[in-house]
């Protein structure tokens, strides 16, 4: 199979003027100039999700508040009373929602179990992790654990690719448990400060955190920053992603860097929760490999990758640590499969990765691309094994 674009993005970077040759295995057997008339699209890796919850599509809209916890009690309050064959469908339509704005990897957070079947029906691959919360359970965490793991068997009758049982986040999971599941040595994924409120309360023992926690009886270690915390209980190490990681300091960036800690971005998200800014310029500035993450459609709005890197830019910018078109297509492409322990995720001699079409004319930048991009303007190469 030849590949005729008039521009291929390699590494983030918008190439004019060549060709791409594929073999039968899906294999790029050869990058070269064009030997005939171009066709009018921009050939690019498909994007990585770097962070997803399938079973909050159904939540789109419905949701008013804008404050982290109240938003977080409202999430919980109307989770309480969905029909579970309802949850099933909203599960199966972000995966296809994902497939058609040009996602070929999803890194699924889920508390039911759903997420399998949705990634096995609609074409994206990815890796579940199945959420740990025992906050309200901390009596019995060991009763938790096995319904979680039932999840995580229910999930795997029909998706053959990696699920993890991991942390939500270090307040909702008892101290224990969380020691129990950063010993297990396998991969995590834990959504880590948020927002201000994870830090209030770990180190001085105050705000909605602490409230939440003290009327259930959950007790946690106080006098610590949350990423001391996690490096204490051996979270900081390769195979765990930190998502969000809006709070965090200087020093906790060197640190995330040296443990090889990724991250997960969801920018719309955090704006619509009046989080932090996460210091992303910084992150990468330092080394770390960071995704960009649609999140849930409860807090981001629509499933549309090109929406949310356009919101990296415009968050960046507005920060004060300035991100270039180009590093945020990383983010949502080779550098998002790097957050996420793949490899091979670019357009390359020997690589096999996933590729989509991108119909916007005459690009001349990669910020064209963020810019007039859209899912109806996304069509599918069919290459090899990871389509």
């Amino acid at each position: 199979m030849t590949l005729r674009p008039y521009g291929i993005v390699i590494d983030g970077r918008l190439e004019l003027g060549l060709e791409v040759v594929i073999d039968e295995s899906g294999t790029i057997d050869e990058l070269r100039p064009h030997n005939g008339a171009p066709e009018p699209y921009v050939l690019s890796p498909a994007f990585v999700n770097a962070h997803s919850h399938f079973e909050y599509r159904g939540l789109l809209g419905q949701i008013d508040e804008s404050s982290y916890f109240d938003w977080i009690a409202a999430l919980t309050r109307l989770k309480r009373g969905q029909d579970l064959k309802a949850v099933r469908e909203d599960c199966l339509l972000a995966a296809a929602e994902n497939r058609s704005t040009g996602v070929g990897f999803v890194c699924e957070h889920s508390d039911r179990p759903f997420s399998g079947e949705a990634l096995a029906s609609s074409g994206p691959e990815g890796i579940i992790f199945q959420e740990v919360i025992t906050f309200g359970d901390q009596g019995d965490p060991a009763r938790k654990l096995e319904a979680v793991a039932e999840n995580v068997r229910k999930n795997a009758v029909l998706f053959k690719g990696e699920i993890h049982m991991s942390p939500h986040a270090p307040w909702s999971v008892d101290p224990a448990t969380l020691q129990t599941l950063a010993e297990a040595g396998g991969r995590i994924s834990i959504h880590v400060a948020e927002s201000v409120h994870e830090n209030d309360y770990f180190r001085f023992g105050r705000g909605p955190i602490a409230e939440l926690c003290a009327d259930a009886g959950m007790e946690h270690p106080q006098g610590v920053r949350v990423v001391s915390l996690l490096s204490d209980l051996g979270f900081m190490r390769p195979g765990v992603q930190f998502v969000h990681a809006c709070d965090v300091d200087h020093d906790e960036v060197a640190l995330i860097a040296e443990s090889s800690v990724t991250v997960a971005h969801c920018p719309r998200s955090n704006e619509a929760l009046n989080c932090p800014r996460a210091p992303v310029r910084e992150l990468l500035d330092a080394g770390v490999s960071v995704g960009l993450g649609l999140d849930s459609a409860a807090s981001s709005g629509s499933i549309d990758m090109f929406a949310e890197m356009r919101a990296a830019v415009d968050v960046a910018a507005e920060r004060g640590g300035p991100l270039t078109p180009e590093e945020v297509w990383r983010m949502a492409t080779c550098m998002g499969a790097e957050s996420v322990w793949l490899e091979g995720w670019d357009i390359a001699v020997g690589q096999a990765a996933p590729l989509i079409k991108i119909l916007v004319e005459d690009a001349e930048h990669i910020g064209d691309l963020i810019a007039e991009g859209a899912p109806d303007r996304i069509e599918w190469v069919s290459t090899g094994i990871r389509n």
